[in-house]
């Protein structure tokens, strides 16, 4: 039996249909409610589900309005089912192109938004997504959590400003590709350890264009505990996170609080060239 002080989230990994929307929203609300029949409070998707990683062909007429369809089935999938959805990121048009990661609230509002930081060079997503300034932390259900997504789980910075601001949780979103899916499940494993979270990481089973996501969806306790693991198949993962397990951790080694920054700074300012 689950104890109060635990979080069932529901990792749900789907595998996006190229460009059809309508055929992915689909897909994902029937995996939301199976993620919410299963119990989970806390239910998240992978990255760019509504059209998969990514039509660079006619991307700006493909990606959502602020108000468009992905979103209003998050909202009302929220609200209807009593959780907060972590609704992976969408490709949602905003002055601009953007890779979004939106959450929604048991009432179905907008809990928070993020665009993301870090444009994946080798696919040029740089080139058509525009990037975010701002980090994203929110309340998740029992615990303070932060939204990485993909290529922002390799950027340990991000990771570590989260965790300071206060958040005991990472969610990661990711088309995280099969031929890199074992550094994928090291810097899961990396992130969680390092900053003593937890990490909860979907990921895409999908392909497009050539490039095959690798699933393997987990999720990882603040000691490095592997605590659920999704296959490469589409399906939920439900992962129980017993949330003061992150305390317990740092009552016995408080890294974040041995860190010495006053030497770090002068460091980071060094120039790339010297």
């Amino acid at each position: 039996m689950e104890n109060e002080g635990t979080l069932r989230v529901g990792l749900v990994q789907m595998e996006s249909a190229p460009c059809r929307a309508d055929e992915n929203r689909a897909a994902a609300e029937r995996l939301i409610r199976l993620a919410a029949a299963r119990g989970a409070k806390l239910i998240q998707l992978p990255e760019t589900w509504n059209l998969g990683f990514f039509p660079k062909e006619g991307l700006l007429e493909l990606a959502e309005p602020e108000d468009g369809e992905s979103r209003a089935l998050l909202s009302r999938l929220a609200r209807e089912l009593g959780v907060v959805i972590a609704g992976g990121s969408l490709v949602t048009r905003r002055g601009g192109v953007c890779n979004t990661f939106v959450c929604y609230a048991p009432d179905g509002s907008l809990l928070a938004e993020y665009d993301k930081l870090h444009g994946f060079t080798p696919s040029g997503e740089r080139a058509y997504f525009r990037a975010g300034e701002k980090l994203c932390r929110y309340a998740a259900p029992g615990v303070e959590a932060g939204a990485l997504l993909c290529y922002d789980l390799r950027f340990c910075e991000l990771s570590r400003m989260l965790a300071l601001s206060g958040a005991r949780l990472l969610t990661v979103c990711a088309q995280w590709p099969e031929s890199r899916i074992e550094d994928w499940r090291l810097l899961a494993r990396a992130r969680a350890v390092e900053n003593q979270v937890f990490v909860t990481a979907v990921n895409g089973c999908g392909s497009f264009g050539g490039v095959q996501s690798g699933g393997r969806s987990i999720a990882v306790a603040p000691d490095g505990e592997i605590l659920a693991e999704a296959g490469a198949e589409e399906g939920v993962t439900i992962a129980v996170l017993p949330l003061g397990r992150a305390d317990e951790c740092r009552r016995v080694l408080d890294v974040l609080a041995d860190r010495r920054p006053e030497l770090y700074a002068p460091l980071c300012a060094v120039p790339p060239d010297v």
